[in-house]
């Protein structure tokens, strides 16, 4: 998977529903569906030693990513 540049990120976080420094755990079900969607298109992969689940993990990837200086 191709590192996400800081536009691309706030695009999956405006398709998502949500704003940058949103609270995972306060998206509705169908936010978190479409978290694993895209994460699903870029073929997103949990870390082996993962703590939560795939769309966490995505979800704050990619919020780490919108948060970066271009």
């Amino acid at each position: 998977m191709a590192m996400l540049g800081m536009y691309e990120a706030r695009g999956i976080l405006a398709a998502i529903g949500c704003e940058v420094n949103a609270d995972f755990h306060a998206l509705d079900s169908n936010q978190v569906a479409r978290t694993l969607m895209e994460a699903d298109q870029r073929k997103y992969k949990a870390p082996r030693n993962a703590n939560g689940s795939r769309a966490r993990y995505f979800f704050a990837y990619v919020q780490r990513r919108a948060m970066r200086k271009a």
